[in-house]
């Protein structure tokens, strides 16, 4: 593998230190600065994820983790910093450091604000999924008791405003935790690639928070990327043994219906039980080798591990 090429789209970890107060730089978590070294991490988008049922004041939770998050990088600078472009992840690795990408999961942290969106693309966020598992004020998820896909409810008015002042700003637009409903209207109003940062192939594995083979064709059109998500229940039924075969049968799967330039990595990292088989970070090594055993190219590994997400984020940058 070569060194610093693996981009993550999606973790939970930076929110989990600031609760935990663990060390960045080595800990028991699945992903430290350690752990992404050795497992040749290019960048890490780091979510900060607020959880609406249990603050009144999700704005300001999310500026609490944010300002833990520029603590995080001026105290590690000497391995990893934050950046909003292409160029300066590309400029970081040629001085052998990891980048680290800011973003929002959970469109309820502006509070239905465009002023509150402007805010935190000013503080560095460059992604945003339009929900969780609540609704909000602009859209709804794809979390229901009786595990059916919500095929009715689409994107709020103030969702629809707000998607259009992400791609003004610069903001990747993120699917991953949305409705059926929301997904398509989303589709239907975008102006530039979407990602579903940690979300899997529905066909292969029958969960909501999965995409459709029509949602990955789609999404193809668009020009976006949806990135495999290691929570076990979204890979397989098989939990108990080693899912990276599966993995790589999701892999396999989107590439056959919406090609090679439509797949990256969404691990969810510290925000789910890992499987087995992919414990932490250090185990992408072991992805990379079932990749090339399943016999994809070193220019396709390339694809899914990091240059599929450059070229979205620069197509969004402004």
């Amino acid at each position: 593998m070569k060194k610093l090429s693996v981009i993550d789209m999606h973790c939970d970890t930076m929110t989990g230190l600031c609760r935990s107060g663990a060390d960045f730089r080595d800990n028991d978590k699945h992903i430290s600065l350690k752990k992404m070294a050795e497992g040749n991490y290019l960048m890490q988008c780091f979510a900060m994820f607020v959880y609406l049922g249990a603050t009144d004041h999700p704005y300001d939770q999310c500026n609490t983790y944010i300002d833990y998050f520029d603590k995080m990088m001026a105290e590690n600078s000497d391995v990893i910093r934050p950046v909003t472009t292409v160029e300066e992840i590309l400029e970081n690795r040629e001085k052998g450091l990891m980048s680290a990408l800011l973003t929002l999961e959970e469109g309820g942290v502006i509070e239905g604000s465009i002023e509150k969106l402007e805010h935190f693309y000013n503080r560095g966020a460059r992604m945003m999924t339009l929900t969780w598992n609540f609704d909000n004020e602009l859209a709804h998820p794809n979390y229901v008791k009786e595990g059916k896909p919500d095929t009715e409810r689409g994107l709020t008015e103030k969702g629809i405003e707000v998607i259009n002042r992400m791609w003004d700003l610069g903001m990747i637009v993120d699917i991953s935790h949305l409705n059926d409903a929301g997904i398509y209207d989303v589709f239907k109003y975008a102006r530039k690639p979407i990602v579903a940062s940690h979300s899997n192939a529905r066909a292969v594995c029958n969960v909501p928070r999965n995409l459709t083979d029509d949602m990955i064709v789609k999404l193809k059109e668009n020009g976006g990327i949806m990135g495999i998500n290691y929570c076990p229940e979204f890979i397989s039924e098989n939990t108990e043994q080693n899912q990276i075969p599966d993995i790589i049968r999701h892999i396999r799967h989107i590439v056959e219906v919406g090609g090679i330039e439509t797949v990256a990595l969404g691990s969810d990292f510290d925000g789910i039980k890992t499987p087995v088989g992919m414990s932490d970070a250090t185990k992408t090594n072991d992805l990379y080798d079932a990749l090339v055993e399943a016999g994809f190219s070193e220019e396709d590994i390339d694809k899914i591990f990091y240059k599929n997400f450059l070229r979205v984020l620069k197509a969004n940058q402004n």
